[in-house]
C-alpha cells in the first residue's frame, strides 16, 4: 500500500500464502498403516525460483524486461533473490502489485499469466517480502527532522507572538519521492540554511523585544466627495496609463496622537511640512474603465470589480475599477497595517459626463490605404519635374469623423513628416490636439491611422479628452507590419455634440496622420450599459451587497505588484448610514516598496494601499451592487496595546526583588520550554545563563543581553529540528513530549499548544490521542494541515503554474484560479471538519463554492464573496476531487485538457500506483504535423500510442483520462470539440468498460474502493511520520484502512486510526 522508488500500485489485503509459500511449511501424510512420516525437506526460497517462477517470468516478462529490452527502465532477470539481506525487495514489492492489479503482462500481450501461475509468483515474492518485514522489525533507529519553511513560520510565529512570514527568507523545500516535503531524508541544513536562521532570529528578536516607550504610529485618513478638496492641498500622480482622481475630489488628514487632524494650530513651518506629506499622497484608479466608478457627493462610487483578460497590462493593475491611496515614501515599512473604510451601499451615476474607455476585443471598422495618383508635372526651383503624389484612403461601412495631423495644434515634442506627426525625442511626453466636429452625443470609438511600429519599441499613445486620460500600448500583426500605413482603435468615448478637442501624445508616441471616430451602435455593451434607466440598473441589485476587499502592493511600470489581507467583508450599511470595516495586515508580509535607496525616480517608491468592490462582475454591461467609499484610513505600526503580545510573551511580569540573574533564569526556563517543545528545567537554562552573563556587560541593556541569548536558542537544533527519540521505557519508542511534537506537526502543521504540552508532562497523552485528534481537528489552525497536505498530495502547484490561453478562455481569469484551489482546499477539510466518508473525496453531491466560482461553473443561485458547500445533483458532474478545476485546469495544456496528465494523476494520486516515465527514446508529441491537424488531443494521443514502445504502458493509464475528456482546459464540461461530439467511453486496464466522469467515480467508489483507500492511507500515513513508506510498512497500513472502515470509512477515523497505530506511537 505504498509508493516505493519505482511507481507501483497500492497493495490489496495479504491473501494466505499459496504455491512456494506453502512449500516452507512441514505436513503429514497418512498412509496405509497408521504411520506419520514428514515430508522430504521443503524446497528452499532460491529452489522455488529456479523451478516454478523463473520459467513463468521467461514465459511472460524477459521478453519485454531482460536482457534484450528494458521498457520503463526495468529488467526483471538481474533483480536480487535475497529479500532479507539484498536491496530490491521494494523493487519485488512494485512487481507483487503490478501483477495483483493486472497490470502486467499487459493486456496485449499474447502470454496471459493463469490463475495458478499468478498464485504460485505473487505466494512467492509474498513469503520472500514477510521474512524481510520480520527482519526489519527492530531496525528503529529515531529522525531527526528539520523544520520545513511552513512549519518554521507558524512555530516562530506562535513563540513570539508575531504574525510575520519569517520562513519567507530560507531556501525552498526538496520533496520527497511522494511529494511532501516535511520529509526528514530531504531536510537537509546547509550552511546557508544556518546562516538565514541566524539572521532571521536577530531580526524576529528586533521586532518582537520592545522595551521602550509605545512608538507613535503614522495615520493618514482620505475622504472622497464631490468638490471637497478644493483649495486643499493633494497629490496627483501621473504615469502610463494612470487614471487620476482630482484632487478636488479629496481631502487628506494626517492624525495625530490625540486621534485629531494635525495643523490646526501648527506654525507656518509645520503646515509646509504637513503639505509636502500631502503632496506624496495620491488618489489612483489606474486599470479602471472610467464608467465603473464616480465622484459622488458623499463618497466615490465603485462598481462591481470586472477583471482584466489575462493579458498584459490589463491584467498586472487589479480589477476594474480598484481605487488605492498612492503613498511615496511617506509611511513606514514594518508593523502592524490597520486599514479602516467607512462604506455603505451605493447609487449608480444619473448623468453621462465624458468618459473615455479601453475596447477590448474590438473590431476595426476602419481600413486604410496609400496608391499612388496619376503622374504630374510641378515646378520645383524654376525647373519642370514629374512627379506622383500618394492618396491616403480611407474607408469603412460605418459613417466617419476625420481629423489630419497636419491641422493638429498645441504641439509638443513633435514635427511633421509629410503629412505623418511624430515625436522628435520619443523618450519624452509628446503632445498635440485635434478638433472634431461631434454630430449627435454618444459613444464614438477613437482610430488612430499611423505608421507601423514593432512591439520591442514601445509603441504607445495617450488620448486625452475632458479631462480623462487612456493610454494604450498598439500591437501590430506581422501583415500589419507589412504595411505602410494602419489603422488602430485606441479606446473609445462618450463625447458631448458639437465642437471637441482630443489630445494626442505621450511618451514612446507612435505617431498618427488622422484621427477617425466611428459612431457604436446602441446595442453595443458600452452603449447599452449607459443607455438602460438607472432605475432598473438599482433595482437589479436591490437586497444584493457590494463587497470590500483590501489591497497593498507596489506601483510598477505597467501595473502594480499587490496582495490581498485580511479576507472580504460584506457591506450591508445603507447609503446615508456608513459603517467602519476594518482589515488587518502586516508590512513585511506584503509587496510593498523596498527600503529607501536613493533612487530619484519619480514614480519610484510608491506604496498602494486599495480596495475594490469584490462582487466581481462577468459582464461589463452590469454595473453589480454600487459601493460607496465615503473614507479610508490607515494606520501603521498599529499598536492596541504596549507592551506588545510579542515582548511580554518573553517577559513575564517581574518581582520586586528579583534579581537580574534570577529573572533572566526565569525568562530563560519559560522561553526554551516553549521553543523546544517540551519541559525545561533550570539545568537546561545553565549553558544559556552562563552566556547571558558572558554578554551582559558588552551590551546597554538587560533586554539587549536576553535578546543574544535567546538568539543562540533559535539556532539551537532543539528549535530547528524535531528529534523523535525514545522515551524512558525499552517499549516505548517516542517519548511523551516528542509524540505531542508528531501530533501537532501532523494536524496542525506547527507546535502543541500548552493543552498537548500538559498532557505530555503529565503522561496522559498517550490515552487521550483520539480526544485530542478531535480537538485539534476543530481548531482553525486545522487549515494548516489540510493547505500542507492537500497541495503537495493533490499538486495543486499545478493549476499554479499553468498559463491558460487568455484568448480562448478569456473569463478564466486569476481571481477564478484562486478560487479554484481555494475550493479544493475547502473541501478536503470539510471532509476532515464533518467527519463525512472518505469516499466523499471521490464523489459527492455538494460542492464547495463562492459566487465567482460558481457563475464561472454555471451554477445559478449562489451569492457572495464566502465558500460554502453547495447541494448539487451528481449528474451535474462538479461533485468530487476529478470534477474541481484546480484538478483539471492545472492538468491540462492551457488550452485542450490533456488525457495522459489526468491519467497520471488518478494512477498516482487516486489509485497510488503511478506508472513508470516514458522510455528516453520517445518524441513528444508535434501538434503542427500534418498528420495531427484537426485533431483533438485526444485523438492525438491515439495515433502517439500507434508507436509499439509506449502502447502497453499507455494502455494501463491513459484510459483514466479518456473517461475525463468531457472537461475542457478550464475543467467546463462540453459535449463537443473541434465541431465533434466528445467520446469518453473506454476500456479500464481491468476490461471494465465506462463512459465519462461519472462511470470513472462509481469505479473508483465500487471495483477500485480498496485502491483508492489504500492510496490515501499510504499518503496521509507517510505526510504523518514525515518518512517515505517501505514494503515493511505494508501489514500496518493494511490494518490502518480495516480499522478505517471498521469505524464507518469516515475522515476522523482515518485520522484516528494513524495517529494511535504503532509507528506513530512508537
Amino acid at each position: 500500500m505504498r509508493s516505493s522508488e519505482r511507481p507501483r500500485p497500492a497493495r490489496l489485503s495479504p491473501s494466505t500464502i499459496l504455491a512456494a509459500g506453502a512449500a516452507l511449511t512441514t505436513v503429514t501424510l497418512g498412509w496405509a498403516r497408521p504411520t506419520v512420516v514428514h515430508a522430504p525437506a521443503a524446497p528452499t526460497h532460491d529452489e522455488v525460483y529456479e523451478q516454478t517462477i523463473a520459467p513463468i517470468f521467461e514465459a511472460t516478462c524477459v521478453q519485454c524486461h531482460g536482457p534484450l529490452k528494458q521498457k520503463g527502465a526495468f529488467r526483471l532477470d538481474e533483480l536480487d533473490r535475497d529479500f532479507v539481506a539484498g536491496e530490491d525487495a521494494e523493487e519485488w514489492d512494485y512487481i507483487l502489485d503490478v501483477i495483483r492489479n493486472g497490470d502486467m503482462p499487459p493486456s496485449s500481450f499474447e502470454r496471459q499469466l493463469s490463475s495458478e501461475e499468478r498464485a504460485a509468483v505473487t505466494g512467492w515474492i509474498e513469503a520472500g517480502l514477510e521474512a524481510a518485514a520480520r527482519a526489519k522489525e527492530d531496525d528503529v533507529r529515531p529522525v531527526l527532522r528539520r523544520l520545513n519553511r511552513a512549519q518554521y513560520r507558524h512555530t516562530l510565529q506562535e513563540l513570539l507572538q508575531l504574525p510575520v512570514d519569517f520562513g519567507q527568507d530560507l531556501p525552498g523545500d526538496a520533496k520527497s519521492k511522494m511529494g511532501f516535503t516535511n520529509n526528514g531524508a530531504t531536510l537537509q541544513a546547509s550552511t546557508l540554511h544556518l546562516e538565514t536562521y541566524q539572521a532571521i532570529a536577530r531580526r524576529a528578536l528586533d521586532e518582537a523585544i520592545a522595551p521602550g516607550p509605545r512608538p507613535e504610529s503614522t495615520i493618514y485618513r482620505v475622504r472622497f466627495g464631490e468638490g471637497i478638496g478644493r483649495g486643499k492641498v493633494g497629490g496627483r500622480t501621473g504615469g502610463y496609463q494612470s487614471v487620476i482622481l482630482n484632487p478636488d475630489q479629496f481631502t487628506v488628514e494626517i492624525i495625530g496622537a490625540n486621534g485629531e487632524p494635525k495643523g490646526e494650530a501648527a506654525s507656518s513651518d509645520e503646515r509646509k511640512a504637513l503639505d509636502a506629506i500631502r503632496k506624496k499622497i495620491s488618489v489612483g484608479l489606474r486599470g479602471s474603465q472610467q464608467n465603473r466608478f464616480h465622484i459622488a457627493a458623499d463618497g466615490l462610487v465603485l462598481y462591481g470589480a470586472v477583471p482584466h483578460k489575462e493579458k498584459a497590462p490589463g491584467a498586472w493593475q487589479g480589477p476594474s475599477p480598484n481605487a488605492k491611496l498612492e503613498l511615496q515614501r511617506v509611511f513606514p515599512e514594518r508593523g502592524d497595517l490597520v486599514m479602516r473604510v467607512s462604506a455603505a451601499r451605493g447609487g449608480v451615476k444619473r448623468t453621462r459626463d465624458p468618459v473615455l474607455l479601453k475596447l477590448e476585443d474590438e473590431v476595426n471598422h476602419v481600413q486604410v490605404s496609400l496608391s499612388e495618383a496619376e503622374q504630374e508635372s510641378e515646378t520645383i526651383d524654376g525647373e519642370e519635374v514629374e512627379v506622383r503624389e500618394r492618396a491616403l484612403s480611407i474607408a469603412s461601412a460605418m459613417e466617419t469623423i476625420t481629423a489630419e495631423a497636419a491641422k493638429s495644434d498645441q504641439r509638443k515634442n513633435v514635427r511633421l513628416e509629410g503629412d505623418v506627426l511624430v515625436a522628435e525625442d520619443v523618450t519624452q511626453p509628446a503632445d498635440s490636439r485635434v478638433a472634431v466636429q461631434i454630430p449627435a452625443e454618444g459613444f464614438y470609438r477613437v482610430h488612430l491611422v499611423h505608421p507601423p511600429v514593432p512591439v520591442e519599441q514601445m509603441p504607445s499613445v495617450r488620448l486625452s479628452y475632458a479631462g480623462k486620460t487612456l493610454d494604450s500600448r498598439p500591437e501590430m500583426t506581422p501583415e500589419e507590419l507589412a504595411q505602410e500605413r494602419v489603422s488602430t482603435v485606441i479606446g473609445a468615448a462618450y463625447m458631448r455634440a458639437g465642437r471637441q478637442h482630443l489630445k494626442l501624445g505621450g511618451p514612446f508616441f507612435i505617431g498618427y496622420s488622422h484621427v477617425v471616430l466611428t459612431p457604436l451602435a446602441e446595442t453595443h455593451p458600452l452603449a447599452a450599459a449607459l443607455g438602460q434607466a438607472t432605475a432598473d440598473l438599482e433595482a437589479r441589485f436591490d437586497g444584493v451587497d457590494p463587497v470590500l476587499r483590501a489591497y497593498a502592493g507596489t506601483r510598477t511600470d505597467d501595473g502594480m505588484d499587490y496582495s490581498t489581507f485580511d479576507g472580504a467583508a460584506v457591506v450591508t450599511a445603507p447609503r446615508g448610514a456608513p459603517e467602519t470595516y476594518t482589515f488587518v495586515g502586516r508590512l513585511e508580509n506584503l509587496p510593498i516598496p523596498e527600503p529607501e535607496s536613493g533612487d530619484n525616480e519619480i514614480l519610484s517608491g510608491i506604496l498602494l494601499l486599495g480596495v475594490w468592490n469584490d462582487h466581481l462582475i462577468k459582464d461589463r454591461r452590469s454595473p453589480g451592487p454600487p459601493l460607496l467609499v465615503e473614507q479610508i484610513e490607515v494606520e501603521a505600526p498599529f499598536h492596541p496595546v504596549w507592551p506588545p503580545a510579542s515582548h511580554t510573551a518573553i517577559f513575564p511580569e517581574r518581582g520586586d526583588r528579583e534579581s537580574d540573574e534570577a529573572y533572566a533564569e526565569r525568562v530563560l526556563v519559560r522561553f526554551m520550554s516553549r521553543a523546544f517543545r517540551r519541559a525545561a528545567v533550570a539545568g537546561d537554562a545553565a549553558p544559556y545563563l552562563a552566556f547571558f552573563r558572558e554578554v551582559r556587560p558588552e551590551v546597554d541593556t538587560f533586554e539587549d543581553a536576553i535578546k543574544e541569548t535567546l538568539i543562540a536558542v533559535l539556532c539551537s537544533p532543539r528549535f530547528l529540528f524535531l528529534v523523535e527519540g525514545p522515551g524512558e521505557r525499552a517499549d516505548e519508542l517516542l517519548s511523551p513530549f516528542a509524540l505531542a511534537n508528531r501530533l501537532s506537526y501532523f494536524l496542525w502543521n506547527g507546535p502543541p499548544d500548552e493543552a498537548l504540552r500538559n498532557a505530555a508532562l503529565f503522561g496522559t497523552l498517550d490515552g487521550a490521542l483520539e480526544a485530542h485528534v478531535d480537538r485539534m481537528l476543530d481548531d482553525p489552525r486545522a487549515r494548516r494541515f489540510v493547505d500542507a497536505f492537500a497541495t503537495e498530495w493533490l499538486r495543486l502547484d499545478r493549476l499554479e503554474d499553468m498559463t491558460i490561453d487568455a484568448d480562448r478562455f478569456p473569463k478564466f481569469t486569476r481571481f477564478v484560479k484562486r478560487d479554484m484551489r481555494e475550493e479544493t482546499l475547502r473541501f478536503v477539510h470539510r471532509v476532515f471538519a464533518e467527519d463525512l466518508d472518505v469516499m466523499t473525496l471521490v464523489d459527492s453531491d455538494f460542492a464547495m463554492l463562492n459566487q465567482n466560482l460558481a457563475e464561472f461553473y454555471g451554477v445559478a443561485d449562489v451569492v457572495g464573496p464566502h465558500f460554502r458547500p453547495v447541494v448539487l445533483p451528481r449528474s451535474e458532474g462538479r461533485g468530487g476531487l476529478m470534477s474541481q478545476g484546480a484538478f483539471l485546469a492545472g492538468h491540462s495544456d492551457g488550452l485542450e485538457p490533456h488525457p495522459i496528465k489526468r491519467a497520471v494523476w488518478v494512477k498516482e494520486k487516486l489509485l497510488g500506483s503511478p506508472p513508470p516515465p516514458p522510455p528516453p527514446n520517445v518524441p513528444d508529441l508535434d501538434a503542427e504535423a500534418p498528420e495531427m491537424k484537426g485533431l483533438t488531443l485526444k485523438e492525438q494521443l491515439e495515433l502517439h500510442r500507434d508507436n509499439p514502445s509506449c502502447h502497453d504502458c499507455h494502455a494501463s493509464f491513459d484510459p483514466f483520462g479518456v473517461a475525463l475528456e468531457r472537461y475542457n482546459a478550464v475543467g467546463l464540461l462540453e459535449t463537443q470539440r473541434k465541431g465533434r461530439p466528445i467520446d469518453a467511453s473506454v476500456a479500464l486496464p481491468d476490461g471494465t468498460e465506462i463512459d465519462g466522469a461519472p462511470e470513472l467515480k462509481a469505479y473508483l467508489a465500487g471495483p477500485a474502493r480498496e485502491r483508492f483507500m489504500g492510496s490515501v492511507v499510504e499518503h496521509l500515513f507517510a505526510y504523518a511520520l514525515g518518512r517515505d513508506l517501505v514494503f515493511s510498512d505494508d501489514q500496518e497500513l493494511e490494518a490502518i484502512a480495516r480499522e478505517t472502515e471498521a469505524r464507518g470509512g469516515t475522515g476522523r477515523a482515518l485520522l484516528r486510526a494513524i495517529v494511535t497505530s504503532p509507528s506513530f506511537r512508537q
